[in-house]
């Protein structure tokens, strides 16, 4: 399988000379096998994927992975080029909200008020598949889920080619702070991820922001470490970097990461998510 970011920002797309090495784009990730394509998440990174796409025309369908619909995990999804081509087929996957079902969280969020009428067309078309077991398969993957410690229903992805082979885990959005004490979620969230290839993780806060963001749903870079390290992962991929959190902040929380694994004298191989950031599994 291979990985690629397309967007590791958190909350609103942030361009600047600040941001030219990790990227500005909100969360977007892309894994392909073969002919196969997966995308995890909508957020403003899926407009260069789908520039990208547009240049190598596939008749293969195209599957999206929701974690949830805050909206920098949506508000890519118009400027995506391949769902406004009726020969392309784009499969929607992901969790629905408490009162409302995910196809007309799509649709509202691509027609009027908030967007011209003449999106409506390609909303109605939308493919939307709402989430409602813990395993399943998208087309080619093997996806098990499980629910991630965020306001509204979020999920995490553990994404692999075939039953007990390499895994990718996606856990964008997860409050790691309601680790203490919460034995039964540490054993459960351990267990998800034990011995995996690849953990993405949220990593907005820094470790001193954690304590006055709680509730919010977001983890620092050394809760990360620690998740990684108690499960097992070989790499971790820190994530949804802050939008205030400039290139050479970045560079620091990955050193002091780095010098956690050091610490504590594990082996585990650490990188912060940048934008065109890519590699096999």
């Amino acid at each position: 399988m291979k990985v690629t970011i397309w967007g590791a920002r958190g909350s609103i797309p942030v361009p600047g000379p600040q941001t030219v090495r990790y990227g500005g784009n909100t969360p977007c990730v892309t894994i392909e096998a073969g002919p196969a394509l997966l995308v995890l998440d909508a957020g403003t990174g899926i407009r260069p994927l789908g520039l990208a796409l547009a240049a190598r025309p596939d008749p293969n369908p195209i599957d999206i992975l929701l974690s949830h619909t805050h909206a920098d995990h949506l508000h890519g999804l118009p400027f995506f080029r391949p769902i406004h081509d009726p020969a392309r087929s784009v499969n929607i996957y992901g969790p629905g909200g408490a009162e409302i079902s995910l196809r007309e969280i799509l649709i509202r969020q691509m027609t009027p008020p908030l967007w011209p009428a003449s999106y409506l067309e390609t909303a109605r078309r939308l493919s939307v598949i709402e989430i409602t077991a813990e395993q399943f398969q998208t087309g080619y993957f093997m996806v098990r889920s499980t629910h991630l410690r965020h306001p509204g229903r979020t999920l995490g992805y553990s994404i692999s080619e075939r039953a007990g082979g390499p895994a990718v885990n996606y856990l964008t959005d997860n409050e790691l702070e309601a680790w203490t004490g919460a034995l039964e979620w540490q054993s459960r969230l351990v267990g998800f991820l034990r011995n995996s290839e690849v953990l993405i993780h949220d990593a907005t806060w820094s470790d001193a922001e954690v304590t006055e963001k709680l509730g919010w749903g977001h983890s620092s870079a050394s809760q990360a470490v620690d998740l990684a390290i108690a499960a097992g992962v070989r790499r971790l991929v820190l994530f949804h970097h802050a939008p205030d959190r400039t290139d050479a902040a970045i560079d620091q929380m990955l050193d002091e990461a780095r010098k956690r694994v050091v610490d504590h004298r594990a082996s585990l191989t650490v990188d912060a998510a940048a934008e065109g950031l890519s590699f096999d599994v």
